[in-house]
Parts: C-alpha cells; structure tokens; sequence
C-alpha cells in the first residue's frame, strides 16, 4: 500500500530576502526513461525524484539566461546563488525550495522489451535487455504530479521561465533530448504554454527573454543557448504521442534515409519500395566507408561491401554532431537472403572525442526532437537545435573497448566532407550539420515552419 506523501517542510531564506512560490500541475505525455540514483530504473518509490528535477530546472535556466553573462565567472557566480554548488571552496544552499507531490494511482511501469519495429524504437532503444540486464522498465504515459518552488522574490521569474522552458523543450529522466519524458501542463495552461508556435508568441510568453534569432555578441559557446538556437514546427497534432514520433521520424529519416531512384532495379534495393520498413539499405554517409579504408591502410582487405571511391581516407565524422559516442556495428548477413557475408566488415566502433589529452565519454545533443505542447490542448513537432560553440578537440575513431584512437582518425567538429570527396547524400554539401539538417526538413516535410 502506498503512504501518503509527507508534509513538505518549508526553509528560510538564509539571507532574510523574501520568498515567493509558484504551483503547476504537470503530466508526462511520452514515457519516462530512468531518472532514478540507479542506471536504467525508474524509481517507483520517489517517482518523480527533486534532485532530478532541479538538475534539469537549472539546465533551462542556464539556457535562458547565460548569455547575458559575458565571463563565465560571473555566470557561475550567478547560478549558484540561486541554484547552490561549490565555489572559492564554500558550498553554497540552493535558494530555491522544490517539493513534489505524486498522484501515485496513475502510477503504472512497463518492464517489457521495445521491439526494433515499433515505432518508439529509435528512442527508447536504450532499454533493449543486455546478457547482464533485462530490458529497462519506463513509466507510462498519464503520471500526474505537483509542483511546489519556491524562491527569493526578486528572481521567482527566473524559476518560473526555467519551468516553462523545461516543459516545451525538456522533459524528466533521460532522453529527453529525443522526446521521452515529455510533459505537459494541466489547470492554469496558459501562464505555461504558447498560444502556438511562433517566435513571436514564444518571446511573449518569456516575458520578451531573448530567444532564437542571432547568437548572443562573441558567438556561440560551450553553454547550450536559447538565443541563437533555432526552431521548426510542424502540423499540429491532438495525440501527443503522434506529434512525438512524427518529430521523431525526421531525425530518423535524416540520417538513415537514401534517394530511392539511385538503387532502382540494382541488387541493393531500396528497402522501403520492397516493403521492408525496417531499415534503409547501405548508407550513404561517409563514415562507414572510411572506417573501412582507415582500417584497412594498404587496401588490400576484401570487406564486404568495398569503400566506394567518392570517399576517401581522409577522415570526417558528420553524425558526430548529434552527440557522441556513437557506436557503429556493420551487418554480417544480407538483410535480403539472410546468408553471412563471405568477407565481414570491421568489428564494433565507436565514434568520440579526443580533447587533446583524454577520450572524453559523452557529447550531448544540440538537436532535441519531441512534442511541444500547446495552450489548445493540442501538441505540435518540433526540432530545436541549441545554440552551442563546438567542444576544443577533435572526433576520432576507436575500436570498441579500447581508449586509444585508430592512427589519422581524428577530424575537427562538424567537418561533413573531406575536401575531395564528394557527397553522396545531397544534404552534406550545407555548410554544417544544423544547416543540412535544417535544410533537407524544409524540403522533405510538408508543412513546417520556423518559429
């Protein structure tokens, strides 16, 4: 039997400032992945956990608010006195209170596997079981939750800017850069939501906070940004799960899709004309075939499927720039006849980056796809791409398990083509990774709009 939540017990502001509070009704439209002190679980005790939710509240603020802070001294120094955190060796209290209350009847975990077909799968396909792990569990769709901060009253707007803000484009737990742990507002909507899309109606709920448009002076940084980001939309939707995977189906048809009149009538057939929606055929990016030539310096190996010649060796790793690593796993059967190739492909690889000292674990996304939701009750697709200088360093190539990178490997940040190859998928001849992107979605997609 659930216990009743506890009384929550309300602070005093250490330096006697005034205190002001806000309350919003929340609701998770797609299901939540993680978020609890243990990898791969949901915490069915604290559900939803504060330590998570201040850490995603303070990343939405620093996102909103970082570029008015040229030295990044002072932009540490302003975070922690509301946020808290260590500096000038003292620990610093958050000033602000949050405290959560869950309506636990609608708490309802799923534990079973995503299958590779269904439509979810190129979100939640870090929950596939492992041979140490069973499948991770998720919490459905429809938990409902309450809100309660508090905070000096000269920066309650900051808080409540930074909720609005994780709420559009955030989520709780992980993934949510993919759209998992969506949420939405119920009761008051729209002190919470837009009206609609627009930059306009954006910058109007805000309260006329610079969002989008230019990169703040001195360009982008190492900080993720509002200002400078830029965001599409598309048709509005009443399902938020509909609006979810349609977001979710551009990114996936970006990166895997390919021109089906180049493999009419040839032995690599488009996948999708032969009803098979599993998966395209061979990619037409550039890293699979210079991971074979980088592999393989005399050229001598027979892979089974050899570099084509408008790839060279000389490397460049464009996917890179929707967050690192990325471990690629090259096929050893035909798709088609299910026979194993005679001659394999490399083994497991895997793409991350190189600091100049270290190999460094993870490189976030820039690129969020998800469900934003509006004041109607309807929910729109929307791809946002925060405003973010890339990392120093560069992206090199490892073979998995090993810390040391494969010998000419390493490529500068979002480099889509070495100078003398030539594109094989049109998109890649853009200046960077956000503008092929960006540009191939106002081509390919009806309907869509930048806010």
């Amino acid at each position: 039997m659930d216990l009743p939540e506890p009384p929550p017990q309300q602070r005093r502001s250490s330096s006697g400032a005034p205190l002001a509070s806000l309350v919003v009704e929340l609701e998770n439209t797609t299901p939540i992945l993680g978020g609890a002190p243990v990898p791969r679980q949901v915490d069915t005790v604290d559900v939803i956990r504060v330590p998570t939710v201040r850490g995603h509240l303070r990343f939405w603020w620093r996102a909103l608010y970082a570029h008015e802070f040229p030295a990044p001294i002072e932009l540490a120094r302003r975070e922690r006195e509301l946020w808290g955190g260590v500096g000038d060796d003292t620990g610093t209290r958050s000033s602000v209170e949050v405290t959560v209350a869950v309506d636990r009847s609608r708490k309802q975990v799923d534990p079973t596997p995503v299958h590779t077909r269904e439509r979810d799968f190129y979100a939640l396909w870090p929950t596939r079981p492992t041979a140490e792990e069973p499948a991770a569990p998720r919490l459905q769709p429809a938990l409902r939750f309450q809100l309660c901060l508090r905070a000096p009253a000269g920066r309650i707007g900051e808080v409540e800017n930074a909720v609005r803000a994780w709420v559009l484009w955030g989520g709780y737990g992980g993934r949510t850069r993919r759209g998992v742990g969506s949420l939405t507002v119920l009761g008051d909507v729209s002190t919470w939501l837009p009206r609609g899309a627009s930059g306009a109606e954006l910058q109007r709920l805000f309260g006329g906070l610079s969002l989008f448009g230019s990169p703040p002076q001195g360009g982008a940084r190492q900080v993720p940004l509002l200002q400078g980001a830029r965001l599409f939309h598309g048709r509005t939707r009443q399902d938020p799960r509909e609006a979810w995977l349609e977001a979710l189906q551009w990114l996936q048809r970006f990166r895997q899709e390919q021109p089906p009149e180049q493999y009419q009538g040839t032995a690599r057939a488009y996948a999708r004309e032969r009803g098979d929606r599993t998966r395209p055929g061979r990619s037409n990016w550039p890293e699979p075939d210079k991971i074979r030539r980088l592999l393989d310096p005399s050229g001598n190996r027979q892979w089974a499927h050899l570099p084509r010649a408008e790839y060279s060796k000389t490397p460049a790793w464009p996917r890179a720039g929707f967050g690192l690593p990325i471990a690629i796993r090259f096929q050893d059967k035909d798709r088609r006849t299910k026979a194993r190739y005679r001659n394999l492909d490399p083994a497991e690889v895997e793409l991350r980056w190189y600091d100049g000292k270290e190999v460094r674990e993870r490189l976030a996304s820039p690129l969020i796809v998800k469900a934003m939701p509006l004041a109607n009750g309807s929910f729109t697709p929307v791809a946002l791409w925060l405003c973010r200088a890339n990392p120093p360093g560069e992206v090199v190539l490892l073979l998995k398990g090993q810390r040391t990178p494969v010998s000419g490997s390493s490529a500068r940040f979002d480099q889509l083509l070495a100078p003398h190859d030539k594109a094989l998928y049109a998109p890649l001849q853009a200046s960077s990774l956000r503008e092929a992107f960006f540009g191939w979605l106002a081509k390919s997609i009806p309907d869509v709009k930048e806010s």
